[in-house]
């Protein structure tokens, strides 16, 4: 099999897994909107998204950092050697060390987490019920750290192997420990019961990553890791990346840090854009950013720059083709989008409205996000860690700006707009600072000795394309007359925009030849003449 077609097949199994996560993330949402809603509601849905604050920071800042970028290329090292023993002694070692490391952090977190929820998270609450009940939440949900960062591990283990089944089908188990918990935990326990999903849920993740270690043959190892100058040197290159995940944890606390002074349903109607949002990211950016991560470590590794180079803007022109005309869909179908998947019980017409216009300003910043990822693999495949960290940080920074003038200056009613916005300008400035990067080191090192510049005017034609895409579509809605109402106008416009949208965008690839379009068209030929 060659390199490419695994490489292909690979993005496809994540990419699906991937998808059916997201499906169950959206219908995880759904039923969360329907038992809890949103501004008309007591606050619950806003107390249990709050609860995940403090153990997000957690993760993010002690495991993520170091597994997400250091892991599979430390790892890689000992395949590369072929020595699996090398490679069972570090994952142990690192496994064991991560466990002891984030269960004394979320400890210490249970005993501050009063302090930290009511003096520095939700400072705009003033019912004493809600605080008391995002402390308890917050304590519960300080489990779901621990059985993460176990499970990130063994999944930068798998990567590294290039095996993607079990960490695929982990991606899916989260989702169903909550949509568990809200369906069967929420009636005896109430929002309590929906914290104690999430944390079976990441339970689950843990459970199915091990077994698919063990399946490769892992030997599990009770040892500590030897603090030599390698180890040290393994963090010490996570540190820029640490520090940009602390920027970010900052703007996810900002958020909800502001929405607390919005209004009641502010911060689960930001939560509910957002992840709506990464549905089309899910499915295409990290899943070509998860495969294409270990191709870029492999080709720095053989200073093959000029192959690196091409693999990258190959990975960008695919992640734009698909990612691109399924955001401008959503944006168009905001409003129907949202009322098929959240309007149900207790989630009001107005609830709808606000989550539609917050979904599409949040929207515009996706294309721009999807590239962020794989550049910033990019950057990490070649061990480079504090560019992608001075540029998260200035983003950061301009989020928050932004999103606190405009939740300061927006009408009450539309400051979760101000928040969205203010993230999409993060995202934009973000993807364009590490494009300028890019470009300024090649030049500098002196890296590259050809550039993709077919690439170039492929990326081109597919944004033209595209713009015919957004065109067509605002003019077909404009077009639908009203058949029906509700729920099925909802469900006709989707139906019609996205069948003769469809249609528009194959045929138009087609037209301009686009490679991304062949490829799915040479498996089809194959297939055929089986």
């Amino acid at each position: 099999m060659t390199d490419r077609k695994r490489f292909f097949i690979s993005t496809l199994i994540v990419g699906i897994a991937s998808l059916l996560s997201r499906v169950l993330g959206l219908l995880r949402s759904t039923l969360l909107a329907s038992f809890y809603g949103a501004t008309e509601s007591a606050g619950l849905a806003d107390c249990y998204q709050a609860s995940f604050t403090l153990p997000d920071i957690i993760y993010n800042l002690i495991v993520l950092g170091a597994i997400s970028i250091v892991l599979v290329p430390y790892f890689s090292a000992s395949i590369q050697n072929k020595d699996n023993n090398d490679l069972d002694t570090k994952s142990s070692a690192l496994l064991n060390f991560f466990f002891l490391l984030i269960s004394l952090f979320s400890i210490t977190a249970w005993v501050f987490a009063p302090f930290f929820v009511k003096e520095l998270l939700i400072r705009g609450w003033t019912d004493q019920t809600k605080i008391d009940l995002t402390i308890k939440l917050t304590r519960i949900m300080l489990l779901q750290p621990i059985f993460m960062s176990l499970s990130g591990i063994l999944g930068a283990y798998i990567n590294s192997k290039e095996k993607y089944t079990s960490y695929s089908l982990a991606m899916l188990s989260y989702n169903v420990g909550i949509i568990g918990g809200i369906v069967f935990l929420s009636g005896p326990f109430g929002i309590e019961g929906v914290a104690w999903g999430t944390v079976i849920g990441s339970f689950l993740q843990f459970s199915i990553q091990a077994a698919g270690v063990f399946m490769t043959g892992f030997k599990y190892k009770l040892i500590l890791p030897r603090f030599n100058k390698e180890f040290c040197d393994l963090f010490l290159i996570a540190i820029p990346r640490i520090i940009a995940i602390g920027s970010e944890q900052f703007v996810r606390f900002f958020f909800t840090y502001l929405g607390s002074f919005i209004f009641t349903g502010s911060i689960i109607i930001f939560s509910y854009a957002e992840n709506f949002s990464m549905v089309p990211f899910g499915m295409v950016a990290v899943s070509l950013s998860t495969t294409a991560f270990p191709v870029f470590s492999k080709l720095f590794a053989e200073n093959k720059f000029d192959t690196m180079l091409f693999s990258l803007f190959d990975t960008l022109r695919m992640l734009l083709f698909f990612i691109v005309p399924i955001t401008i869909i959503m944006m168009i179908l905001r409003f129907e989008i949202i009322d098929i998947l959240l309007g149900y019980n207790k989630f009001s017409s107005n609830d709808t409205m606000i989550t539609a216009n917050a979904l599409l300003t949040y929207m515009i910043g996706i294309p721009f996000y999807s590239i962020t990822i794989v550049l910033a693999k990019y950057f990490y495949a070649q061990k480079k860690t504090f560019e992608p960290m001075i540029i998260s940080l200035i983003s950061s920074a301009i989020t928050v700006l932004v999103c606190f003038i405009l939740v300061k200056k927006l009408p009450a009613t539309m400051g979760v707009t101000g928040l969205t916005i203010g993230r999409s300008t993060g995202y934009a400035l973000q993807a364009i600072l590490l494009f300028y990067m890019l470009f300024i080191e090649g030049k500098y090192r002196n890296l590259y000795r050809t550039y993709p510049y077919k690439d170039y005017f492929q990326i081109g034609k597919i944004v033209v394309i595209n713009a015919g895409l957004l065109a067509v579509g605002l003019t077909i809605k404009l077009a639908i007359p009203p058949f029906f109402s509700g729920k099925l106008l909802s469900l006709f416009s989707i139906s019609i925009i996205g069948l003769i949208c469809g249609i528009y965008y194959i045929s138009a690839s087609f037209l301009f030849k686009i490679p991304e379009l062949e490829v799915f068209n040479r498996m089809f030929r194959k297939l055929k003449n089986r």
